[in-house]
């Protein structure tokens, strides 16, 4: 869409406006009309009476123990996990010198990572993300009172995120360069209404607010000409559990788990074999059984036998199989299965375990690349809060910038990267070694305040 089509568009009556913004430059991601019943156990196909019918006992009650393992939701939240149980780390350029750079640094990081959570924001923001595949969050200010490093501050900064994971539809239109030009976010309220908010970026940024209940009617007093475009977005192609590919694998999983908890319940219950000897005049008692009998009784006259004919292997066989397409499930989605039962199996030292999260790890950090271009437009959205809520420090900011790392989980504590480092000795620089430890999120700074303690030290001695 042009900028020429979208200025059309708006000058509609308002329900021509919200059907013209119901389109997305991103046709091809996956519904989540359709995700949900993937990603939601309660929701898979062992539970659809159609595919798989009742199979009922005597007392005409299903004993089809259907059983549904949530691995769609396992690989959503692990991968979350592993890109953000590490916080994020800022990487700051600026002039170290500079003390009032120096405050700007700490105000961004104090609104940004401290009051607004962000850290435990981007595991949640990552699980909506993994599952359906797009989400959105968009930044305000409103009036209250704050007190952030020396400032008294009129307005707080806040945000929220919107994604169809929290039942929210997105419209993302860009233009011919890829550029964001509207977002439109519709829900359906606790009434039965409708709204749709619509976050106008170019060629003048604006808010417009639109709600249904006979029929679309755009609630003006919620209009507003914005400074900038508060709002980032982000997508994937594909959910994290490769979508019907990772699926097929756990319906497998499922079906296999029922119908072998049907068998077990059936013939798990003890037998006995009773030799009543010859039938006396040609009468043989008999017994119905049920399924959910006690136990059971055989009877048979005298020489008569019963046997177990059922296949031995039949039980290993089935472990074995279900074992085979759990590791596909997790070998295709890149995720090492880290249950408590293979961990506390696992006799492998920290580094052989870290071998086992570096499929998981390239997976992490290739979607790592889309977060590193959020995190900068988001960034600087905060800055351009911070200008006009400090002005003060508005120059400041415009001086200083900041590239985001995702750091993927990892294994080795604290001590063995301690360990790593001292052993690179004069390999490294110091700027890496900081980095690497993780620590801190101003690297330069702590680097120049170890450089002032070393020679301090240095002076003392002489």
């Amino acid at each position: 869409m042009t900028i020429e089509e979208l200025q059309v568009i708006l000058t509609r009556n308002p329900s021509e406006v919200v059907k013209g913004l119901q389109v997305t430059s991103f046709p091809n991601l996956p519904k989540w009309s359709d995700m949900i019943k993937q990603y939601d156990p309660m929701k898979h196909k062992i539970w659809d009476t159609t595919t798989y019918p009742e199979k009922k006992n005597e007392n005409d009650v299903d004993d089809f123990k259907r059983t549904a393992f949530g691995l769609q939701k396992l690989a959503v939240g692990r991968l979350a996990q592993m890109m953000f149980a590490f916080p994020v780390q800022r990487i700051y350029n600026y002039d170290t010198e500079s003390q009032s750079q120096q405050r700007a640094v700490d105000i961004l990081e104090e609104v940004y990572r401290t009051r607004n959570f962000i850290d435990s924001e981007n595991v949640e923001r990552a699980k909506a993300l993994n599952a359906s595949c797009e989400m959105a969050t968009v930044w305000w200010v409103y009036e209250r009172e704050d007190f952030v490093e020396g400032e008294v501050l009129k307005e707080k900064l806040t945000h929220k995120t919107y994604s169809p994971f929290t039942d929210h539809k997105l419209y993302p239109i860009t233009d011919d360069n890829g550029e964001m030009l509207v977002l439109s976010i519709h829900q359906v309220n606790a009434d039965n209404s409708e709204t749709q908010t619509v976050y106008i970026a170019q060629p003048t940024p604006e808010v417009r607010v639109f709600k249904k209940t006979d029929d679309w009617a755009e609630i003006l007093e919620k209009r507003q000409t914005l400074e900038f475009f508060p709002v980032v977005y982000s997508n994937i192609k594909e959910t994290v559990w490769n979508g019907d590919e990772g699926t097929n694998l756990v319906e497998q999983l499922e079906e296999m788990e029922s119908f072998e908890g049907m068998y077990i319940k059936r013939n798990a219950t003890p037998t006995f074999v009773i030799d009543y000897g010859d039938i006396v005049g040609g009468i043989q008692s008999s017994n119905v059984e049920k399924s959910d009998d006690a136990r059971r009784f055989i009877r048979v006259g005298k020489g008569g036998s019963v046997n177990d004919v059922t296949w031995a292997g039949a039980t290993e066989a089935i472990e074995k199989r279900f074992k085979r397409i759990r590791n596909a499930f997790f070998e295709q989605v890149q995720i090492p299965d880290i249950s408590f039962a293979n961990l506390l199996n696992s006799n492998t030292s920290a580094d052989n375990k870290e071998l086992v999260f570096t499929d998981a790890k390239a997976k992490a950090e290739d979607l790592g690349g889309e977060w590193e271009r959020l995190f900068f437009q988001e960034i600087e959205i905060v800055k351009n809060f911070l200008k006009i809520m400090v002005p003060s420090i508005a120059n400041d900011l415009d001086q200083i910038s900041v590239r985001s790392q995702v750091r993927p989980y990892s294994v080795k504590t604290k001590k063995e990267l301690a360990e790593y480092i001292a052993t690179g000795g004069d390999a490294m620089s110091l700027k890496t070694k900081v980095s690497i430890l993780g620590e801190v999120d101003d690297v330069n700074h702590e680097v120049d305040t170890i450089q002032a303690e070393n020679n301090t030290q240095s002076n003392q001695l002489l």
